[in-house]
Parts: C-alpha cells; structure tokens; sequence
C-alpha cells in the first residue's frame, strides 16, 4: 500500500513538472523572435484588479484589457460608448461568410462561434471618428443652447462626453478580422499603433418585418488579462486609485505580442499626481 501511494506521489510530481514545462516552453517560444505588435497603452486601456491599492502587499497584479467596437450612428447622442465588445458596423453578414460562418441558417447561426485573428487599432482613424462624434454632439448642444433644464441637461451631458472621450475613454478599437493573421499584417503593418490577437466571433440575428439581418459579436479576447511581471511591480507603488480615478496620475506600459499572439508586459512608467500649486 505504501510503495502504490509513493508510485502516485512520483507519479503526481512528474505529472506537474511536466505541465510546467509544457507552459513555460509555451511562454518561451511565443516570446522568441522580435514582437508581432508593441503597444504603449495608458490607464484608460487598462483596468487595474479592483482590490489594487487595498492589499497592503498589492502581491500579483493583472491588468485587463479595455478595448471598443466603433460607434454606431444609432449611438451617436449616448454619452459616451460603454459597449467594450460589442459587434461593429464592420462585422456585418459579408464579413461573417469571410470568417467562415454559415448563415443559411438563419436563426439558428448564433449558436456558432469561431475563433478568429482581430486587429486592435490603438489612437487612429476609429479614435478619430469618436472624437469627431463627441464633438458634432456637443456643437448640437450648444446650438440648442440651455434655456430649459432640459437642454441645459443636454449640454452639461455634452460636455462630460467630450471630456470623457478625450481624456478617459479607451483608444483601443477593433477594426477588422480575418481567418489569415499574415494577411491582417500586410493590411495593416504598423506594429506600434496595431495588434493581432486572438479572439471568438458569434453571430448575431434579428429579424425586422421579415427581414433577416446578420452582425457579428465579438466575445472575450483569448487573452484578455495580463499579468505584471514582479520585476516591474515595484514601478506601480504609491499609485492609488482614487489618484489614477481622477486624472491625477497616470501610467504607461509597453506591452508585446508574440508568437502565439499573447501578451506580456515589458516595462511600466507611472506619472506621479503633480505637485499642489
């Protein structure tokens, strides 16, 4: 009896060591080679764990990815899109049938999903066109003026928006997707300002006065969450939240992908609150 627990105990152990290697070989071969994409991102595209600042010894930190669809014009007097994955305009039924969807069937396609290759575009022409937006939305305000409460309400949702957009809201777009990752390169081959990553697509169907429509939904990338490596936590104290909250502190991370299209962080630079004047 003995000797079979310490078979499975040797057993278990070499299971995990085997394991680990796998992941770490993993790892080491997706970061091989120069990066796929280097990404400086700011706080506003990366969400910090909710406990950040709680924890004494802070311990592991994760940081999520903060990405957007572009506004649909139906959208356009929203405040300000909180609709972080949801379908754009872009991923309609021609680009569907692109990534390999069958649509024949017509509501029962949204039970597919496929992973697919999806380009983030960091600060470009889809940051570009949400800013424009914020600003034809604040000109209406203002053109309307702030007789009433109503429309004074209006202005002062507005300007929030503008502000929000401009200084808060994630520059981080998904702009198109494809089956082929080369491909999505050669279309797009600034690594600095776009990345490829990993990601599910499902189908969407509704049906106006008999009319099918298709769009797609774009789900959770498939790495979504990125740890800190501890080398570079250090660079992280004395940033709280409530600071990062109000625009008072700030930081950036260069952040790679690789060869498996997953990411990793390689260096961290806070900008401290600037001094009472």
């Amino acid at each position: 009896m003995r000797r079979a627990q310490k078979i499975l105990l040797v057993g278990g152990v070499a299971l995990i060591v085997a394991v680990n290697a796998f992941v770490l070989a993993g790892v080491a071969w997706n970061r091989s080679g120069a990066p796929a994409s280097v990404l400086t991102l700011a706080q506003r595209e990366l969400s910090l764990p909710y406990a950040f600042g709680l924890d004494g010894e802070r311990g592991g930190i994760d940081v999520a990815l903060l990405w957007r669809a572009p506004m649909r014009d139906d959208n356009a007097e929203a405040a300000y899109d909180m609709h972080y994955g949801r379908g754009p305009d872009w991923l309609d039924a021609d680009k569907l049938r692109e990534l390999g969807f069958d649509l024949k069937d017509g509501r029962d396609a949204y039970r597919a999903r496929r992973e697919v290759y999806v380009v983030l575009e960091l600060a470009g022409a889809s940051w570009q066109a949400a800013l424009a937006q914020a600003q034809r939305r604040l000109d209406r305000a203002l053109a309307r003026g702030s007789t009433d409460k109503q429309d004074a309400d209006a202005l002062k949702s507005a300007q929030e928006a503008m502000k929000y957009e401009q200084h808060k809201a994630s520059r981080l777009f998904a702009v198109d997707a494809g089956l082929d990752a080369a491909a999505l390169r050669q279309r797009y081959p600034e690594l600095r300002s776009h990345a490829i990553v990993a990601a599910t697509v499902t189908p969407s169907v509704t049906v106006i006065e008999g009319k099918t429509l298709f769009s797609g939904h774009i789900g959770e990338l498939s790495v979504a969450r990125i740890s800190v490596p501890h080398a570079l936590r250090g660079a992280m104290e004395g940033i709280d939240r409530t600071a990062l909250d109000t625009g008072r502190a700030a930081f950036d991370m260069d952040v790679s992908w690789g060869r498996r299209f997953e990411p990793w962080i390689t260096a961290v630079r806070p900008r401290r609150p600037a001094p009472a004047g």
